[in-house]
């Protein structure tokens, strides 16, 4: 029944949101390649220490749609959550879009406005964010940006290799 609901959900949003999505592409597009940024240099977590350079996360609609579908969801509730509609999980919506992974997580953020950078600089900034996001084991990845009446959600879909 979850996945039926999902899968309604995924076909209304892109039928929807076509167009803001197209707008939004430099927003996601400047989210994956400060992620990028960071593994490439590798960084020092906040209370884990330095993280070694990793591999660039490859981009992946299907992780994207994934992502649009929590994002839509934080940024018309104001909660900053992994718990989407329904009570949806991300490996959930991740499977509900296509992803098959070991390896599903995803990181959130809630602010105002568009600044992909700040979403960034938070996650790099907050010790367990940044352990994910330096996560070797990581290798593809989606993002999505979403203004909405209770503030612009930023969600990043991260997976293992898919299987």
């Amino acid at each position: 029944m979850l996945r039926a609901k999902l899968t309604l959900l995924v076909g209304a949003l892109v039928a929807l949101s076509s167009l803001s999505a197209q707008a939004w592409a430099p927003a996601e597009a400047g989210l994956l390649a400060g992620l990028n940024r960071a593994r490439g240099q590798g960084v020092t977590c906040p209370g884990t220490g330095r993280r070694p350079a990793a591999a660039p996360l490859a981009a992946s609609g299907a992780h994207a749609l994934a992502a649009r579908l929590q994002a839509g969801y934080m940024s018309s509730s104001g909660r900053i959550t992994h718990t989407g509609a329904g009570g949806s999980t991300p490996r959930v919506r991740a499977a509900s879009t296509g992803v098959r992974a070991v390896s599903v997580t995803e990181i959130v953020y809630l602010g105002a406005g568009v600044n992909p950078e700040g979403a960034v600089r938070w996650w790099l900034n907050s010790p367990v964010h940044c352990a994910v996001l330096t996560d070797r084991r990581y290798t593809h990845a989606g993002a999505s940006v979403v203004q909405g009446s209770r503030g612009t959600a930023y969600v990043v879909v991260l997976s293992s290799q898919p299987r």
